[in-house]
């Protein structure tokens, strides 16, 4: 009788720290809810219905090739895993194919970062949306297109609800366009405590503040803020030769950076990174590398938050991201 007190009351404990981490999610409140119902099996699902006696086909209705619970629906359709094989919880997910949802999340939340479990959330939120078109007589949606549309909508929710609001930013604060017939490189990279990789993000635009060309990445590994930003500048310098660009000013709101740069004193790992750095700069016949506040880097923060959270590498040539389209307009018309 005590060791079923004891495993009873161990159970309970977890499930108030799981329900705990779920309330404080960075995730809208429509979100959480979903997330809710997909844990206690009560979704609409065709098994569900089923159960509660609407007579209807229990098949799922977008691969149409067994019952459609939660778990399938959300992780084990082969509709839904053509997109969660473009993130990179694609091999969490493969092992856990044969889990109930609730257990999914329960484990997954024990090894993945807050942020990471938010973003798992949300795919699987937008997967289920994606499942209610189809049931409601809309078209299967392009799966790349609907990890592009959840990635950056996911970036968006977040920089809305956490990040600074640009239209309030003024001045120097403020991103400014390059002088006439020049180029503008902004680069930004972000570390996540226990991750075992990095964000990069570069952006380059004109003088009327157009984005010409824009790459956001994850790279893999454990760095150090400053080497991850001095990865992203390498980073972005190389795409801007790819892209053929030349006379470019180059932001980024890391000082080090610049002073390591500028100053050129020796480092040990990140010595040879700079080395080509610098090469970078004297081949685009770049006019300087300048320190600027976070506020006037929002674009390429933008741009690492997506770039962290996919699992390749996207680029944009002569397009302006949907992650960044609002940033990009404020700073063009501040």
């Amino acid at each position: 009788m005590e060791s079923k007190r004891s495993e009873s009351s161990s159970t309970d404990s977890s499930d108030v720290l799981w329900w705990r981490k779920l309330w404080s999610l960075p995730i809208p409140p429509k979100a959480r809810l979903f997330v809710w119902r997909a844990f206690h099996e009560t979704l609409p699902t065709m098994v569900s219905l089923n159960h509660r006696g609407i007579d209807c086909d229990v098949t799922c209705p977008r691969c149409t090739d067994v019952m459609e619970s939660c778990s399938h629906a959300i992780l084990d359709c082969p509709i839904s895993q053509m997109v969660w094989r473009m993130s990179r919880f694609w091999k969490v997910i493969e092992k856990r194919r044969t889990m109930s949802f609730a257990d999914f999340l329960r484990i997954t939340s024990l090894e993945v970062t807050l942020e990471d479990l938010a973003l798992v959330c949300w795919l699987a939120w937008k997967l289920w949306c994606e499942r209610n078109k189809i049931v409601h007589g809309g078209e299967e949606g392009d799966p790349q297109a609907i990890f592009d549309l959840s990635i950056a909508s996911f970036g968006e929710w977040q920089a809305l609800h956490r990040a600074p609001i640009q239209s309030q930013v003024v001045g120097s604060d403020a991103w400014s366009p390059p002088q006439s017939g020049y180029l503008k490189l902004n680069i930004d990279a972000s570390v996540f405590p226990s991750s075992d990789h990095i964000g990069i993000g570069a952006a380059i635009r004109d003088d009327k503040g157009s984005i010409l060309g824009a790459v956001a990445k994850s790279v893999e590994g454990s760095f150090s803020p400053f080497v991850a930003e001095c990865l992203a500048l390498c980073e972005g310098l190389r795409f801007a030769k790819e892209i053929e660009c030349a006379n470019i000013e180059v932001e980024t709101d890391v000082i080090n950076v610049v002073s390591a740069v500028v100053d050129n004193r020796e480092l040990s790992m990140e010595g040879p990174i700079l080395e080509d750095v610098k090469q970078l700069l004297a081949q685009l016949r770049s006019i300087g590398i300048h320190h600027i506040g976070r506020s006037a880097n929002y674009v390429a923060h933008l741009l690492v938050r997506f770039g962290f959270n996919s699992n390749c590498t996207n680029v944009w040539i002569s397009e302006t991201p949907s992650v960044v389209s609002n940033a990009v307009y404020i700073d063009a018309n501040a």
